[in-house]
């Protein structure tokens, strides 16, 4: 009897649709009020916007060279464990998968029952359960293979695009009465702001979060050495633009001293240009975005384990694929398990703070990767080679060095709360490293 494997069906365009669609999710429509409660400048809100693109598109093309190296399924685990070793491999995937995707998937559950719930007028008390119903739909969706899972990840991609697209195109056209046209040039940034920066950068960061998801499916995806990186920065370009005007029509019907109080900016803004239909029009198109995204990282979170169990016995079962589907199904089951227990405990900036700040280590020392396999490995096949290196990936580590100093001082109970459930894994290595000795099954390293 055959072992089932993974089957190859993402062409380019499917890639970077993931990408998009797990990069815009419920951030752009939710983060602006949070920034805007920290930098009371316009300008600076918006350049902190186009800061958080290019550095996120410096670990992009980073990224880039790793999967064109490395095409095999698990992203960033598989850099890890080739540059560094299994251990710290091993770290990036329990931190992963158990502290920074479970999270991800309970934020996006949730805010789509937001969205949901407030378009249907349902009573507050029912989002935790309808974000739950909306996990447990997609996972079981994706278990029953990759080809449904990507039918709805392109459909709900669209909208998303479409309802960025609505939102910009009205409201550069359309004004309001009573809008100021100085919105833009209103404030100059006071001294605390500078020192607000950092955590700023947290809720940018994440709403930007979801550029390395196509190297989860590598495996997958067709011509991948091609293909990947290809999706990885033309997704993240396009993004990038998209984050910036949108953020500029915010600032253009919002303004910055009202913008705090002003949580569902997006439905805000429709709702002035057009009237109450706009928003509820733009609540829709928000839920919809909420659930593709959380569809996307149901998707390539799995693999992530997949990747976890070829190298380490004790996840073999839970990263093992469906013999029918072809899927990790296991692995699917247990993200929605742990995301859904997150729903019913955690809140949306906790989780965004704690996360956030713990998997940007990790995102810093695979880029570093690049610049020790230039050093230790210098004669692996490189189909691709990082564009301005070795300036694009110093600059990326710097940055993220200062940004994760910054947060952890700013905001240091939940940054130690995620480092410290980063330090459960030591030990779950040692114990991982016993049971592969026990049950004497080859462990790659």
């Amino acid at each position: 009897m055959h072992k089932p494997t993974l089957i190859r069906a993402l062409g380019l365009t499917d890639a970077a649709m993931l990408v998009v669609g797990c990069i815009i999710g419920v951030g752009i429509f939710r983060t602006a009020s949070s920034i805007a409660a920290l930098i009371s400048s316009p300008a600076l809100i918006l350049g902190l916007w186009a800061f958080g693109g290019l550095l996120s598109l410096c670990g992009a093309l980073c990224y880039a060279e790793l999967a064109a190296m490395f095409p095999r399924s698990g992203g960033d685990y598989v850099y890890l464990s080739q540059t560094y070793g299994s251990f710290w491999g091993f770290l990036f995937g329990w931190t992963k998968l158990f502290i920074e995707r479970t999270g991800t998937i309970a934020i996006l559950g949730f805010v789509f029952a937001e969205y949901l719930g407030g378009v249907l007028g349902c009573r507050n008390g029912a989002t935790r359960w309808i974000a739950a119903g909306a996990i447990l739909l997609l996972t079981l969706i994706n278990v029953f293979g990759l080809r449904w899972g990507t039918y709805v990840q392109n459909t709900f991609t669209a909208i998303k695009i479409a309802a960025l697209g609505l939102i910009i195109i009205a409201g550069l056209l359309l004004r309001h009465v009573g809008t100021p046209a100085t919105h833009l040039a209103l404030a100059s940034p006071h001294p605390g702001t500078w020192q607000s920066l950092g955590v700023a950068l947290v809720f940018v960061l994440w709403t930007y979060g979801g550029w390395t998801e196509a190297t989860y499916v590598t495996e997958e995806v067709k011509d991948p050495i091609r293909n990947v990186p290809r999706a990885v920065i033309g997704g993240l370009l396009l993004t990038m633009l998209l984050y910036v005007v949108v953020n500029a029509v915010y600032l253009l019907h919002v303004s910055v001293e009202e913008l705090p109080s002003t949580p569902l900016v997006a439905s805000t803004v429709m709702q002035r240009i057009v009237g109450p239909w706009g928003a509820t029009l733009i609540g829709w198109l928000i839920a919809c975005s909420a659930f593709g995204a959380l569809n996307g990282y149901i998707l390539t979170g799995a693999r992530i384990l997949y990747a976890m169990g070829k190298d380490h016995p004790i996840f073999a079962n839970l990263g093992a694929l469906h013999p029918r589907f072809h899927t990790p199904a296991a692995a699917l089951w247990l993200n929605a398990a742990v995301a859904v227990s997150l729903v019913f405990t955690k809140t949306f900036e906790q989780i965004m703070t704690y996360s956030t700040v713990v998997i940007s280590a990790f995102f810093t020392l695979a880029v570093a990767g690049v610049i020790v396999l230039r050093v230790t490995r210098p004669n692996l096949p490189r189909p691709y080679r990082t564009w301005g290196y070795p300036v694009t990936p110093i600059l990326f580590i710097v940055t993220m060095i200062g940004f994760i100093a910054d947060v952890y001082l700013k905001e240091p109970a939940e940054a130690k709360f995620g480092f410290g459930l980063l330090a459960l894994g030591v030990p779950l290595y040692g114990l991982a490293r016993m049971w592969a000795g026990r049950v004497r099954l080859p462990s790659a390293s």
